[in-house]
């Protein structure tokens, strides 16, 4: 009994220590062992930079929004963090450098694009900066312009005619003419993500480190082809387009590519902008948070989906997963959304304790979601989520998002992952 007792003195005290000495000064950096989970914050989308513990890299989005809303065609008016004298796709090059400077000579080895938005991909609107391909630089083609890539993984390649052809997409046409020329002469490889697979994305710098350190990436959407939970089955979701109007065809955001990473007993789901609150009118189909909560179970860390705009969230997917941490990539004055909170908060759904981190809360979301304020941990801010080699604990770290000196602003944890 006593020997608990001072595991537990050791564990509390050694936690503190940490904590103190870090809260003020930069990210230590990553190390051997370690998974690294950064959610970047610009206030131009999504950005969540991986380290995998034998180093392999892994960008998962770079948003870089238009400054004008093509649904309204008014100023957006978002400032980008820290500054508006560079773009949005630099600020996350120059950030994963930062990361990234054990490298030497940094490396994305995996970049994917969870679903063709700006605020995922970036956009060429409004945008004058080109690379040497005579493509626009804005988001994942400004990050690749200042950091090289090795593969890039998304829903479309090489076609990208699911649910339409984008013919007349910009965004699209720009990206692929970055690829192409990428592919051409700087020996990217491009694929699609296929839905069910947990190896298409694997340790490559030391593949030995799998068996001491294992980490399965497993592909659970895209295309509304869903993972079964049996092998690498999977099951269609969406209705044969034959017999849809394409008015009717599925939407960009339930087309999103979604993964659970998996590190030992550490589990972290994203889901990219997938819905599961119908909106009324709208076929049952549309709620795709419901069929992925049946093949999931509880996770220690869930990027909440489409920024926890109103029509995500749901208590089907909510009761399943159970995050002890919710991160909310947030940047509009719609994220995230008071009914959303209400779930997230919600003890009639589960009962566990749950700690919530917004990345970059505008002031008219905090006017929106006043009374939930209080329980946030933060309103702004990049999110790490740092965890111990062996994937047992983990902490989660902010940093400030002012400026390029990474200052640790407030640590939490250590959290005991679940399963």
């Amino acid at each position: 009994m006593q020997l608990a007792r001072l595991s537990v003195y050791l564990i509390f005290f050694v936690g503190f220590s940490t904590q103190a000495q870090w809260v003020g000064k930069p990210l230590p950096v990553w190390h051997t062992g370690q998974l690294d989970i950064h959610h970047i914050n610009t206030g131009q989308g999504n950005a969540t930079l991986m380290v995998l513990p034998d180093g392999t890299t892994l960008l998962a989005d770079a948003g870089a929004i238009n400054s004008h809303d093509w649904r309204t065609n008014k100023p957006r008016n978002i400032p980008v963090k820290p500054g508006n004298d560079r773009q949005a796709g630099e600020w996350i090059a120059r950030y994963v450098r930062n990361a990234l400077r054990f490298q030497g000579n940094p490396i994305l080895d995996y970049a994917i694009i969870t679903h063709f938005h700006d605020d995922h991909m970036g956009t060429p609107a409004h945008v004058t900066k080109r690379g040497k391909g005579g493509y626009v630089l804005a988001g994942i083609t400004e990050v690749g312009e200042y950091i090289p890539i090795r593969k890039i993984l998304d829903r479309g390649w090489p076609d990208y005619s699911y649910p339409r052809p984008f013919d007349n997409d910009s965004m699209v046409i720009n990206y692929r003419r970055f690829l192409n020329w990428q592919v051409q002469h700087k020996g990217l490889i491009a694929e699609r993500f296929a839905s069910g697979l947990k190896n298409q994305i694997t340790f490559v710098k030391q593949p030995d480190l799998h068996r001491k350190y294992p980490v399965d990436i497993r592909n659970l959407m895209v295309n509304g082809a869903m993972w079964t939970g049996d092998g690498d089955k999977t099951r269609l979701l969406f209705p044969d387009l034959k017999t849809l109007q394409a008015t009717e065809y599925p939407n960009e955001n339930m087309c999103s590519i979604a993964f659970q990473l998996r590190y030992g007993k550490f589990t972290y789901f994203s889901g990219g902008d997938i819905q599961g609150v119908l909106q009324f009118g709208s076929p049952a189909w549309h709620d795709v948070e419901t069929p992925m909560a049946s093949v999931l179970g509880p996770v220690d860390v869930q990027l909440l989906d489409h920024h926890g705009y109103a029509d995500s969230e749901n208590g089907a997917l909510l009761a399943s997963l159970q995050p002890r941490v919710f991160v909310i990539p947030a940047w509009a004055s719609s994220h995230p959304a008071p009914d959303v909170l209400g779930r997230l908060f919600s003890e009639e759904i589960y009962s566990d304790k749950r700690d919530v981190f917004a990345t970059n809360l505008l002031p008219e979301a905090k006017t929106a979601i006043h009374d939930f304020l209080p329980r946030l941990k933060s309103q702004s801010g990049h999110v790490i989520i740092r965890v111990e080699p062996g994937g047992k604990s983990y902490r989660v770290i902010v940093l400030d998002d002012n400026d390029e000196t990474y200052t640790v602003k407030a640590i939490y944890g250590p959290y005991k992952s679940k399963s």
